[in-house]
């Protein structure tokens, strides 16, 4: 698990880091796969304007994307690692996720983009969701194996 958070964290520096050309030229390429595949797209792609715009959306969703994905590895990862649900396995989450976030905006300084706030809550909020969607799971994972438990303790008829 801690080889899959570490190449996730490597992959989002790598991007980060790229020059400005180069991501802006990976965006476009990838937003204008979106708009083949996507008819509903094409519309709002016609004019260099509305094109310019949904690269944005476009590169603000691969933030959120990748945080997602780094939200619910920390997450499996810090809760294997208390065992359970704690405050304390919900707190190293939200502080890592955040930490590599501000580290991410800091590692565009040295490649010519600007860090931008937008960005870190951006990052922030994809791994939040992703996080509260694993607790979701835990605890639902939690409630179906407790109840199995108490089934059993309750239906053993050779025990009287």
């Amino acid at each position: 698990m801690y080889g899959l958070v570490l190449l996730t964290v490597a992959v989002i520096f790598y991007n980060s880091a790229q020059p400005v050309t180069s991501s802006d030229e990976t965006s476009k390429n990838v937003a204008e796969q979106i708009v083949s595949v996507l008819p509903s797209a094409q519309d709002a792609t016609e004019t260099p304007r509305g094109m310019r715009e949904f690269v944005q959306q476009v590169r603000k969703a691969a933030h959120a994307v990748e945080f997602f994905a780094l939200g619910a590895e920390l997450s499996v990862l810090f809760y294997l690692f208390h065992k359970r649900l704690r405050l304390q396995t919900l707190w190293n989450t939200v502080s890592a996720a955040l930490a590599i976030a501000v580290a991410d905006e800091s590692i565009q300084i040295l490649s010519g983009r600007g860090p931008r706030v937008q960005d870190v809550l951006l990052d922030f909020c994809g791994a939040l969701a992703a996080t509260a969607l694993c607790w979701l799971l835990f605890g639902v994972i939690y409630a179906v194996r407790h109840r199995k438990e108490r089934r059993k303790e309750v239906y053993k008829p050779w025990a009287n």
